[in-house]
């Protein structure tokens, strides 16, 4: 069982934490919309500014840019409770999410990804479509830099949340990553109106992905669930929402929820509208979503349907390999291994048969099912077969 910080930090960074009142933000008093304007935050026609609020975000900015975050956690904590309408609120707890993840992350350099750069910059780095033009503009900057960040995003998906795994543990014990996750539903619930403004709706959607991820790789699935619920709540953009539906469905995988998190990765390949320039995902979650298929059979020889459901998504593979030939190899050898163990459960379920028959002295009916084995140990190595000429 893990525990959280002392008793002395976490009434610490609790003080003064938002408690999502009802109804939702109305931000600054004026007249007409929200609007944002740089130097002032949110606002509207004719709004007052307060140069207290001003004054303490300033304060929380300097913290942060220098890495003081503890200084940072603790005015945004200030900020929130004496300006839960104001202009800089926003600002103030994404910035104190952030300082939160870097204060709790793991102390042990030798480990895990490198301190050199934010956790929500790794993250980026690897998770952002490859057409995001802040990724181009990185990987433009020269050489090294490019290759960096090419030699990072080929790393699978389980390695990498290796890597993410000591800082998110880290997170986890000292309670940073609860609180962070508090303030994104606060964000995600309460502050939802300002969060239609463009200039914070796709930051908050980014940082709540990543504090999805360090759940998950913190191995709390069940909060990995409730914060994707209010992640997708927010209608992010495809990149994003592909994200929350691939990580619900691991999570939902790790849980032992085989049925649901077939349904999620079927619909994150074929119902949620998203190309394979929006997500790196697609055929993994095809490829998810078949190992979850047969999971939740009650066994194959008592129930057969998940297999010929795993037999036709296989032939959708093949059809994706059609369009998209830069499959990686290590998937395409995942796909190779279904299709050798659903024609194997195939075929043992024939020889089964066929043995139970032969015990009663039915060898006609033994041959017949003998004979059926021999077909689908066929079909096994011929599409194998093709599958491997078409490796890449």
């Amino acid at each position: 069982m893990r525990f959280g910080m002392s008793c002395l930090v976490l009434a610490l960074l609790l003080t003064g934490c938002p408690s999502g009142p009802e109804p939702r933000y109305e931000g600054p008093t004026g007249d007409g919309i929200l609007v944002y304007e740089p130097g002032v935050g949110i606002t509207r026609r004719g709004a007052a500014t307060s140069s207290d609020e001003q004054a303490l975000f300033t304060r929380i900015e300097t913290a942060f840019n220098e890495k003081r975050w503890l200084d940072c956690i603790q005015a945004s904590l200030v900020l929130s409770q004496a300006f839960p309408e104001g202009s800089r609120v926003v600002d103030a707890t994404l910035m104190r999410i952030r300082a939160r993840l870097e204060f709790g992350r793991n102390k042990n350099i030798e480990v895990g990804l490198p301190q050199t750069v934010t956790i929500n910059h790794w993250m980026f780095l690897y998770l952002a479509p490859a057409h995001d033009e802040r990724l181009q503009a990185l990987m433009s900057r020269d050489e090294a830099s490019r290759d960096y960040i090419t030699e990072l995003r080929s790393e699978d998906v389980g390695t990498f949340v290796n890597r993410l795994a000591p800082d998110a543990d880290a997170l986890y014990d000292n309670g940073h990553l609860e609180l962070a996750l508090y303030d994104c539903r606060v964000l995600v619930t309460y502050y939802l109106p300002a969060l239609e403004l463009r200039v914070f709706r796709n930051e908050v959607a980014e940082l709540t992905r990543d504090v999805a991820w360090l759940t998950y790789a913190a191995r709390d699935f069940g909060g990995v669930i409730d914060i994707c619920d209010d992640l997708e709540a927010m209608n992010p953009g495809p990149s994003i929402r592909a994200d929350s539906l691939f990580i619900r469905g691991q999570a939902q995988r790790r849980n032992g929820a085989n049925h649901s998190a077939a349904a999620t990765f079927g619909f994150l390949y074929s119902g949620a509208g998203l190309r394979d320039t929006d997500t790196r995902w697609r055929p993994y979650a095809l490829m998810w979503q078949i190992h979850q298929t047969m999971e939740y059979s009650k066994g194959w020889d008592y129930d057969l349907v998940p297999y010929e459901i795993a037999l036709e998504l296989l032939g959708e593979y093949e059809l994706y390999m059609i369009e998209n030939p830069n499959i990686p190899e290590s998937l395409h050898d995942e796909f190779i291994v279904l299709v050798e163990r659903v024609y194997n459960i195939m075929s043992r379920r024939e020889l089964d048969a066929a043995d139970t028959y032969w015990r009663i002295g039915e060898t006609d009916a033994a041959d017949y099912h003998t004979a059926r084995a021999a077909n689908w140990e066929t079909q096994r190595d011929e599409r194998i077969q093709a599958l491997r000429t078409n490796e890449r």
